[in-house]
């Protein structure tokens, strides 16, 4: 039977990206995201490549709706085997707030779509990954978690407890068979949103450092395959 690949905030550009990547080592892909139409379209792109795919209706960044996809991806697969956390989609800053403009209300927002989820949906796949010795998670951080930025103020002290929780539950499940982890995001990615948004713009003044999304899926694939360490920062922003 072939192994599931979940990702949870599946899109166009980096989602799809993953999925063919985890696709071309045999893996089956169920791909959350709010709309039936943008899982349609990604099942057929998968389809072109030969890798069986289908789509799961949920709002990856509302807590109360992720166990009940986690049941759906369970009924329809059997068990999950990978999971891919990335809600922020293409979003290009919604939300985020520079340091000195944090307030409590800000604040809980990105705790509600990054930390609050991401723990939602580790307390609904870990148990099954745990009974069977085997098992990855790998959330999908920001490099303002690493490396402190003003400008993402509350964007980064959710990466940074984002990235508190994946180590400790990297170092708590390593010899129970469970991966956890994260790749960190410090590069545009090529064709997302932000990308595209950035560089139709004329003269922006500055070098913009991006990378192709199949480069940055490679990340995901290396930390599930070897499993060597706890996360990957592809790119140098706010270094």
């Amino acid at each position: 039977m072939p192994k599931t690949l979940a990702i949870f905030g599946a899109g166009p550009v980096l989602g799809l990206a993953v999925a063919r990547r985890f696709g071309r080592e045999g893996f089956r892909v169920a791909l959350v995201s709010r709309t039936k139409e943008n899982q349609d379209k990604l099942v057929a792109e998968l389809a072109t490549d030969g890798i069986e795919s289908a789509g799961f209706s949920a709002d990856v960044s509302d807590r109360t709706q992720i166990p009940g996809a986690v049941e759906a991806i369970t009924k329809a697969y059997g068990q999950i085997d990978a999971v891919i956390f990335s809600p922020g989609g293409g979003s290009m800053g919604e939300g985020i707030v520079p340091a000195l403009d944090i307030t409590p209300e800000s604040l809980q927002a990105i705790f509600d779509e990054f930390v609050l989820t991401g723990v939602a949906l580790v307390n609904a796949a870990l148990p099954a990954m745990v009974e069977r010795g085997d098992g990855a998670i790998i959330f999908t951080g920001g490099q303002s978690g690493v490396y402190p930025t003003p400008m993402l103020g509350n964007a980064g002290m959710g990466q940074a407890a984002l990235r508190n929780y994946f180590y400790n539950l990297n170092g708590l499940l390593a010899d129970k068979g469970v991966y956890v982890g994260a790749v960190n995001i410090g590069a545009l990615i090529k064709g997302s949103v932000p990308y595209n948004m950035i560089t139709s713009r004329p003269n922006i003044g500055f070098e913009i450092e991006a990378y192709s999304a199949e480069e940055f899926a490679e990340n995901y694939w290396e930390l599930y395959s070897k499993r060597e360490k706890a996360e990957a920062l592809v790119g140098s922003m706010g270094q």
